[in-house]
């Protein structure tokens, strides 16, 4: 019978063990979700803070992530997290949100305007830069003075930045 050396023994016993590592084991098995989910991401999270600077001029690109922003908050209130968005209008972005604004993106506005924790924004200097009075922007809509100036107030206070353009 041939005699085996200790290491070609050790080798064979640490490959065995790697290989057999977690078989029969579910502890692993149930941090793949059944449905997709943010359960990690929202560990000990009770409210989800967003701060939503919109920079885009395209009316059909503004409704696609209005149905995402909807979106995001049906998702945040069925894993239990309250939403608190701020949206907020930028460049060229606020010539979309005024009186000639589509009956689409008015329906939407006052829609998003009517869920608890939601503010709404145009910013003043990207109005007066894109010749838009700001008597014309829609009512639901409060033109402030500098929406960089918002972004940085509110990533202050925990709100995270998520960029639409």
């Amino acid at each position: 019978m041939k005699k085996i050396s200790k290491f070609t023994l050790l080798a064979g016993l640490f490959g065995t063990a790697l290989l057999t590592a977690g078989c029969g084991s579910d502890s692993d098995s149930t941090l793949l979700p059944t449905e997709p989910n943010d359960r990690v991401a929202l560990a000990g999270e009770t409210t989800g803070k967003l701060f939503f600077d919109i920079n885009l001029a395209d009316a059909d690109k503004l409704g696609l992530y209005f149905d995402v922003i909807l979106e995001t908050n049906k998702g945040l209130e069925e894993q239990g997290v309250e939403p608190k968005f701020v949206i907020a209008f930028r460049g060229p972005s606020v010539t979309l949100i005024n009186d000639a604004a589509t009956a689409n993106t008015k329906t939407v506005i006052k829609a998003m305007a009517e869920l608890p924790n939601v503010r709404l924004e145009a910013c003043s200097v990207a109005t007066e830069l894109f010749g838009v009075d700001n008597a014309t922007i829609l009512p639901e809509i409060v033109v402030v003075g500098n929406t960089f100036i918002s972004s940085m107030g509110y990533q202050a206070v925990g709100y995270a930045p998520v960029l639409i353009q």
